[in-house]
């Protein structure tokens, strides 16, 4: 059995260093790790025995300075303050009597009065009433001294009611009694719409899609005019929408009281790619 030679830290390093380059730094701190690692450990054990032996110190101080006497502190108290008794409250005010009893009035139950009591009276013929000179009764009284009412020939109110004005040619409504429609309806409108908007090579490339929002005014006679892009999602969309409104057949027009006026229309049309 063969044993292995005992090879030395240093040794086993120059070993592993024979052909290295030694100028390099490796070298250098392996070979400072020794007495690096002694000095760590050295300051360390130091570091903990002086954290062990504080508090012997601090109660040999202590010890070594004598404690300062007790203070004697006399506090004099002066006279308590004067009490200043609230007033009494004023007594309560006497109750109020009770109302007086008033008188109720029995239900006495009623007593016919016998048929050769009872006074028959006729009714007053017509032309006694239409000959009358008063219109209320034929009894004089005497005046109080007021003037009577004056008849005014000349009221504030109007005589005769004028009829309101017929709408403007140039005002544009936005709600109407009857709104104006597409010829055939909603599904024709939209059939219109699908048939003659292309869409635009631009946003097919770019995948765009969205709503676009036209806005135009229907006249009286129908037609459309006064086209106006509200909302666009690009790529040629709010042209295009706008190029078939423009080119979109007369209308029914909207009317207010049975008369053709001038409304603005707001008009959704979407872009979807299949």
């Amino acid at each position: 059995m063969t044993t292995q030679p005992f090879v030395s830290p240093r040794d086993a390093l120059d070993i592993v260093f024979a052909y290295r380059n030694r100028a390099y730094g490796a070298y250098q701190l392996r070979r400072a790790y020794p007495r690096h690692l002694g000095r760590a450990l050295g300051f360390g054990l130091l570091l903990i025995g002086f954290a062990l032996a504080i508090p012997q110190i601090l109660n040999a101080v202590s010890h070594a300075f004598p404690e300062p006497p007790p203070l004697n502190m006399v506090m004099v108290m002066g006279p308590p303050p004067d009490v200043v008794l609230d007033p009494p409250p004023p007594p309560p005010p006497p109750p109020t009597p009770p109302p007086p009893v008033r008188a109720t009035v029995r239900f006495v139950p009623p007593t016919p009065t016998p048929d050769d009591q009872v006074r028959d009276e006729k009714p007053p013929a017509v032309e006694d009433v239409l000959n009358k000179a008063g219109d209320v009764s034929t009894t004089n009284r005497e005046s109080t001294g007021e003037v009577a009412p004056s008849i005014d020939n000349k009221p504030d109110f109007p005589a005769i009611i004028e009829a309101p004005a017929p709408p403007s040619d140039d005002e544009e409504h936005l709600f109407v009694q009857k709104p104006p429609a597409f010829p055939g309806g909603e599904k024709d409108l939209l059939k219109y719409l699908a048939e003659n908007i292309k869409y635009p090579p631009l946003a097919r490339e770019n995948n765009i899609q969205g709503t676009v929002a036209i806005s135009f005014v229907i006249g009286k006679s129908g037609q459309v005019s006064d086209v106006q892009l509200v909302k666009d999602i690009g790529g040629g969309c709010g042209k295009e929408a706008m190029r078939v409104v423009q080119t979109m057949p007369k209308w029914i027009p909207g009317e207010n009281n049975g008369i053709p006026v001038k409304v603005r229309f707001t008009l959704p049309v979407r872009f979807r790619l299949d």
